[in-house]
């Protein structure tokens, strides 16, 4: 799973929500939205459906074309929750590994 799986399903866990703002909720994690191609998000978003991390209806109230919503599934919530501990850890590692560096440099 790469970065952007992750932070997609972060934004998920907030709230269901349809493709375009999911890629405009992005931002704050480091992607650049003008620079993101939009079908990296989408090929991201099919790929967390077939592993039944997403799930996806139509909108209906919409007043212009219907669009595909997007909902975190409880599967979704468990990777959610292995990537913040796996996070935490690699966070652990590296403050470690900085202490000993500085350790040594002085």
């Amino acid at each position: 799973m790469g970065f952007l799986h992750p932070c997609l399903l972060a934004l998920l866990a907030r709230e269901s929500t349809h493709g375009y703002s999911l890629l405009q909720g992005l931002g704050p994690f480091g992607f650049e939205p003008d620079r993101l191609d939009p079908s990296l998000v989408y090929r991201a978003l099919r790929e967390m459906e077939s592993d039944g991390l997403v799930r996806s209806t139509w909108e209906d109230e919409s007043l212009g074309p219907q669009r595909r919503v997007y909902a975190l599934t409880g599967d979704g919530r468990d990777a959610l929750t292995v990537w913040i501990r796996d996070l935490e850890t690699t966070q652990e590692e590296i403050d470690l590994l900085l202490v000993a560096l500085n350790q040594n440099a002085g």
